[in-house]
């Protein structure tokens, strides 16, 4: 008999089941911060010879050719117009990836507050300047 019972639940992290999709990250990655990679994975087998990597939606296996994570976020939120709604994705990560996209609108929209402001002090400064 085997030290693992079949009986009893593993112990294996690898083997344990959750209810969270796993991030898969690979040694080249500098943008994996974001919880969306979590809901997909990376198509390599359909990627060879593709300048982009083909991302797959793990609820409904959609595969996305190109764009970024964004537009996989899009695709979990069921944002329309952009991309098509994931019809398997559970309410909560919907609601999750809704979220995150409204904070993303809201921070571009500081940012370029921001950038407006800083032009308009460079150009008052540079007026000032020419007296």
């Amino acid at each position: 008999m085997s030290s693992h019972d079949s009986s009893t639940p593993s112990s294996d992290p690898l083997m344990a089941q959750s209810s969270q999709p796993s991030i898969s990250m690979s040694n080249g990655s500098r943008r994996r911060t974001d919880l969306t990679w979590g809901h997909c994975r990376e198509a390599l087998e359909l990627s060879v010879g593709c300048k982009k990597t083909k991302l797959v939606c793990l609820y409904c296996a959609k595969v996305f050719a190109g764009g970024d994570i964004n537009r996989f976020k899009q695709h979990l939120a069921g944002a329309k117009g952009e991309v098509e709604q994931c019809r398997k994705c559970p309410p909560d990560i919907r609601h999750q990836m809704l979220l995150n996209l409204k904070g993303n609108v809201e921070t571009k929209k500081k940012e370029l507050e921001k950038c407006k402001q800083i032009s308009i002090h460079l150009m008052h400064n540079k007026g000032s300047m020419k007296r």
